[in-house]
């Protein structure tokens, strides 16, 4: 019994002590548990720490990098506008170009000013100033460049002292009822205060020289207006280098097409065109209708005029612009017959084939001379070569005066009167002429070209 009491005992003992070293080992499990956990814990932190500054490093090389591909951009751009000027006014123009942008950018650091515009006037086909244009403007960047192809009012701070011929500083510009707020948008530049200047040739304004500090900046003030107009008297003689004459004025990057140039336009019309579709299947009446644009264009083509845009049954056509013609308003006029002769032939011995409800149609032709704008017209992604001017809406006004049941040729007075004594014509009863002699003092209906 004693011995049994003492096996349990030892038992008991043997029990505890397992009992107690499986808790200690547990303990000692748990805590190497705890260790690891906190070491991966560490180590997660300590990757999350890198990976944020690798983030970090990454998003500073990519905004390095965004600088530097913006910079190498912008020297692109720049590089492309110089490219450009060579191409449209040659090395010369540049260099002349060059100086004057390296002048502004000298007047800027010496009045600390952080931008700066040469303007030059844009003038109507009359003579007189409608807007201001940039000659130069600085720092080039492709805001400004967008800003470079506008056409600032005479409602401006330029247009005033363009006007009056006054310079002056404005300490304040949101206190100037002439802020011309439209340019800061496009520009993405913010003005405090300006500086304008009138640059003047032989006592005549040609331009004005305007200064900009931005907002934080110091203001300008009235003391630097007379040093500013002592250092831009040099600068006015290069402006009007640079612009005395249209192959100069290429440098304002508008190009001759925005100088007004002399020309004759002639709008023509098929009347009661819509038969062809109404007799023919579309396909059959598109096809006869592609046939008369190719006899009548044909014909411009070999007197060299140019086909401007097709508007339905008719087009547009222009003569002298862009191609030089000596006789721009007898060429049209010699078309415009050889197109009523061309489009008889084309109706009896084609078209009046296929049933005789085109019999009745016939040729419109309106004609018109005067100063024509060449300009690249529409959305920025579609645009058009194109003309513009009185000259068109008159050529238009003519052409749909005119008579729907014979072939009829009506020319302006500013036509005429160029070859007057060449042609054979006389004066339509005024009151056929509805809305036309509204656009020209007097109409003149063409019969022929006298010989010789």
């Amino acid at each position: 019994m004693e011995d049994l009491k003492t096996i349990l005992a030892i038992a008991g003992g043997i029990i505890l002590v397992v009992t107690t070293l499986l808790g200690l080992g547990r303990s000692y499990l748990k805590n190497q548990e705890l260790i690891e956990r906190a070491k991966i814990l560490d180590e997660n932190r300590e990757l999350s720490a890198r990976l944020r500054d690798n983030e970090k490093a990454h998003e500073e090389e990519k905004r390095t990098l965004s600088a530097r591909l913006d910079a190498c951009e912008l020297q692109r751009e720049e590089l492309d506008e110089r490219i450009s000027l060579i191409g449209r006014a040659g090395g010369a123009a540049l260099a002349l170009k060059s100086t004057l942008d390296a002048e502004l950018r000298g007047l800027m650091r010496s009045f600390q000013a952080s931008g700066g515009s040469i303007y030059v006037p844009v003038r109507g086909p009359r003579g007189n100033v409608r807007g201001l244009a940039f000659l130069c403007i600085e720092p080039f960047t492709r805001e400004n460049q967008r800003l470079k192809s506008q056409i600032i009012p005479l409602r401006s701070h330029a247009g005033r002292c363009f006007t009056t011929g006054e310079p002056r500083a404005v300490a304040n510009v949101d206190e100037s009822g002439d802020h011309y707020e439209e340019a800061d948008a496009i520009a993405n530049y913010r003005p405090s205060s300006t500086l304008e200047v009138a640059l003047r040739q032989d006592g005549d304004i040609i331009g004005v020289l305007q200064l900009l500090r931005e907002k934080g900046e110091p203001s300008f003030l009235e003391t630097h207006v007379p040093k500013v107009a002592t250092l831009a008297h040099d600068l006015a003689k290069r402006v009007f280098e640079a612009t005395r004459d249209i192959d100069s004025a290429k440098l304002l990057g508008l190009a001759v097409e925005d100088f007004a140039v002399e020309g004759t336009v002639m709008v023509f019309d098929l009347s009661r065109s819509a038969r062809l579709f109404e007799e023919l299947a579309s396909s059959h009446a598109l096809l006869l209708l592609n046939e008369f644009f190719e006899e009548m264009c044909q014909l411009a083509f070999a007197a060299g005029g140019t086909v401007d845009t097709y508007m339905g049954d008719g087009a547009l056509l222009r003569f002298n612009v862009p191609k030089a013609l000596a006789d721009h308003e007898l060429a049209a006029i010699r078309t415009a017959i050889e197109m009523g002769d061309a489009f008889t032939r084309l109706r009896t011995e084609r078209w009046l084939s296929y049933g005789p409800e085109f019999a009745d149609m016939h040729l419109r032709v309106g004609i018109a001379t005067g100063p024509l704008i060449r300009a690249n017209l529409g959305h920025s992604q579609v645009q058009h070569l194109t003309v513009l001017g009185h000259p068109i809406s008159v050529a238009a006004a003519l052409c749909d005066s005119a008579s729907r049941d014979r072939n009829v040729i009506l020319a302006s007075e500013e036509t005429v009167a160029a070859i007057r004594g060449r042609v054979i014509c006389h004066a339509p009863d005024a009151a056929d002429l509805a809305k036309a002699l509204s656009f020209t003092p007097a109409a003149h209906e063409i019969e022929g070209i006298r010989a010789g």
